[in-house]
C-alpha cells in the first residue's frame, strides 16, 4: 500500500467508487460520475481496473465489492486516518504553552520563546521568532504560563552519534574498544545517552560509568533530537536500523533532516 495514502488519488477515487457501489448496489455509472465529479468514461476505466485487481466482481448484472476490495478499503482508510491525525497534530493551533522563565517575568509582560538544550525558555522583552505574553508572575527558573502566542519557535534539531556495538554473537561489548568509545562520547558531548538494547547498554555503562534502563530508547532519542538535544545512541545493528528508520520517517513526514554519523565500536 502507498506510504502516503492522502496523496494516492487513484486509490482514493477507487475506494470512493467502491463505497458508492456498496451503499447502492444498483447505482449507474452516470450517478457515480455525478457524485464524484468525474466523467462516466473515468468511472468505467476505474471499475475495469478494480475488477482486474479483484476489488469488484460482476454479480446479477451489476458490480459488487469483493472480500479483497473490502479489506483494501479498511486498510487504506485506517492508514489515511492515521496520516490525517498526524497532520492535524502538526498544524494544530496552540494559543498557550508552559516555558521556563530565563529571568524574572511580570504578569502581562511580553516574552520571547527560545529552545535551549531541549527546554522551552521565556525571556522578558527578548526578540524572537516566537513571542507571547506572560499570564503570571514568575521568578527565574520558575515554570511560567505564556499566552497570545505568535510565530514559530526557532528550532535547530539535535545531532546524532550512533555507536554501533558488535553483536552478542561477535562478542558484544566485551570486544569493543571502550576507551575509544569513551573518547568519542566525550568529544561529542551529548545531552542524552540512549541504549537501544542490552549490548548497547553494557557498552555505554562501561564508557560512561552510568546505569541505563532500556525504555523506549528510539522514541526518547527522537523526542530529544526534535528539541535540539544532541544524542548518542548505542546498540547492535538491529537496534541501529530501527533508529535510522525513525530518522528517515521524520524526514518524510516533516521535511526535517537530522545530522547523524555512525562509529562502529
Amino acid at each position: 500500500m502507498n506510504g502516503q495514502p492522502l496523496r494516492n488519488l487513484k486509490r482514493n477515487t477507487e475506494l470512493l467508487i467502491l463505497i458508492e457501489v456498496l451503499e447502492s448496489p444498483s447505482i449507474r455509472m452516470k450517478e457515480i460520475a455525478d457524485r464524484l465529479h468525474i466523467t462516466v468514461q473515468a468511472v468505467s476505466q476505474y471499475i475495469s481496473e478494480m475488477k482486474r485487481e479483484g476489488m469488484l466482481k460482476e454479480q446479477g448484472g451489476s458490480v459488487r465489492p469483493t472480500r479483497r476490495g473490502m479489506q483494501i478499503a479498511q486498510e487504506h482508510f485506517s492508514a489515511l486516518k492515521d496520516q490525517v491525525d498526524a497532520t492535524l497534530r502538526r498544524i494544530s493551533v496552540i494559543d498557550r504553552c508552559v516555558a521556563i522563565a530565563g529571568k524574572k517575568i511580570r504578569k502581562g509582560q511580553a516574552v520571547g520563546l527560545v529552545m535551549e538544550d531541549g527546554m522551552l525558555m521565556a525571556f522578558p522583552g527578548q526578540e524572537s521568532p516566537s513571542t507571547g505574553d506572560s499570564l503570571e508572575d514568575a521568578d527565574e527558573g520558575d515554570d511560567v504560563l505564556v499566552g497570545q502566542l505568535e510565530g514559530i519557535v526557532d528550532l535547530e534539531l539535535g545531532k546524532l552519534l550512533i555507536v554501533e556495538a558488535p553483536s552478542e554473537a561477535d562478542g558484544g561489548s566485551k570486544v569493543a574498544n571502550i576507551e575509544r568509545v569513551r573518547a568519542k562520547i566525550d568529544e561529542f558531548s551529548p545531552g542524552l545517552l540512549a541504549a537501544g538494547d542490552a549490548v548497547g547498554a553494557a557498552m555505554l555503562m562501561k564508557a560512561s560509568g552510568e546505569l541505563f534502563t532500556i525504555h523506549a530508547p528510539i522514541d526518547s532519542s527522537m523526542s530529544a533530537l526534535s528539541k535540539g538535544v544532541d544524542v548518542v545512541f548505542s546498540g547492535t545493528r538491529e537496534s541501529v536500523d530501527r533508529l535510522l528508520e525513525a530518522v528517515g520517517n521524520l524526514k518524510k513526514e516533516s521535511g526535517y533532516g537530522i545530522s547523524w554519523k555512525i562509529y562502529k565500536a
